[in-house]
């Protein structure tokens, strides 16, 4: 009998990140030159995937209305979630292990660092899955994946912040038109950090809790983090806390380039004195199905904003919504040479929001009303 999910299987690729560095690591004892083992991680992501996401293509299915119900119910795709936290935590212990021990050059760590932190980032992906479910297990394990990349302050400031304020100037996760995704990176991660310790303090005051408590959200998943890193200390040595740092930074910032195409330039109108509420046509969405069954199905954004507790394997492609022209992976491409991205998403941009410039998130209301690609 076919499954209702034509893609069931589909989604242990999202078993690929997390498999990597241990793969690496068995190619380098087994004598794989080590600048192989540096600059496979980059090289993938950036390289190989974008091209085997064109080669595949688009896949617009979805699951039927009428199986919805048995498909979330279906206990493969929370098991699938679950297991995929720890094989992270293998991950990253397993490329700790090759920054300390594989003898790179100077150039060869950064690489390696650098695209191991891009490829470990979609670790927040599950996270986001996670963090978005009603079941206390659920959320403790969004929990502990954010404590392996120091980034426990998302899941307070994305659930609480960035689901209100998105496709609104005042959301630091909405990048705004001729926006650059370094002007961006410099607005949105301190913005999701200060967002962060506003939300708890606000929730800790309410409750009647100091901001040094138990009970701190932040605290303690930083805790964690820490605990995490003087494991990998005891394991590899000093050469752990550099890697760890900057390894945490780039998925820092990898998930800010996600969250830059998400809602690029859209904005929610002002009606009657207030935002109208989120639509699907305030969030960007792409159907490619590999990086959709690598990034489980993030790129279904227009529904995940609509249904932000619809679980990741019934997120439907919705017509008429704005759409990407490439996964993700061809996305942080363009993206990275702003004005590559300029050139080809402001035209996408002007034609979803019909030229409406009261729908289009100026970088500042002194900004021109566009009528061609504006690279700054």
């Amino acid at each position: 009998m076919t499954h209702p999910d034509p893609r069931r299987s589909g989604w242990l690729v999202g078993f690929l990140a997390p498999m990597l560095a241990p793969v690496l690591l068995i190619l380098y004892a087994l004598g794989v030159p080590v600048w192989v083992v540096a600059v496979a991680p980059l090289g993938l992501l950036f390289g190989v995937a974008p091209v085997v996401d064109l080669l595949i293509g688009r896949d617009t299915r979805n699951v039927p209305a009428q199986a919805a119900a048995t498909v979330e119910a279906d206990p493969f795709y929370r098991r699938l979630m679950h297991a995929i936290v720890p094989s992270y935590a293998v991950g990253v212990i397993a490329a700790t292990a090759l920054a300390a021990w594989a003898g790179f050059s100077a150039l060869e760590w950064v690489t390696f660092t650098v695209g191991m932190g891009f490829v470990h980032s979609l670790l927040v992906l599950v996270a986001h899955e996670l963090g978005h479910a009603r079941d206390p297990l659920d959320r403790r394990m969004a929990d502990l994946a954010l404590v392996l990349v120091a980034y426990g302050h998302f899941g307070v400031e994305h659930n609480v912040g960035h689901h209100k304020k998105v496709a609104t100037p005042e959301d630091p996760a909405s990048a705004r038109y001729n926006e650059s995704i370094y002007r961006f990176a410099m607005r949105e991660i301190p913005g999701v950090f200060l967002g962060a310790l506003e939300k708890e303090g606000d929730r800790l005051r309410r409750r009647g809790l100091p901001w040094l408590s138990m009970s701190n959200e932040l605290l303690r998943s930083w805790a964690l983090s820490l605990m995490f890193l003087a494991g990998l200390v005891l394991a590899y040595g000093p050469k752990a806390v550099p890697f760890f740092v900057l390894h945490s930074l780039v998925a820092w910032f990898s998930i800010t380039m996600a969250n830059y195409t998400a809602h690029y330039g859209l904005l929610r109108e002002m009606v009657g004195g207030r935002r109208e509420p989120c639509q699907p046509k305030h969030s960007w969405s792409s159907s490619f199905l590999f990086s959709n069954l690598l990034f489980f199905n993030l790129q279904r954004h227009a529904d995940h904003h609509a249904n932000a507790q619809r679980p990741f394997q019934t997120l439907s492609h919705i017509e008429g919504t704005p759409q990407l022209p490439a996964g993700i992976p061809g996305l942080f491409c363009m993206m990275l040479v702003p004005p590559v991205w300029f050139r080809v998403m402001n035209p996408r941009l002007l034609k979803a929001v019909d030229h409406q410039p009261s729908r289009i998130n100026f970088r500042d209301s002194l900004e021109a009303v566009p009528h061609s690609p504006a690279p700054e």
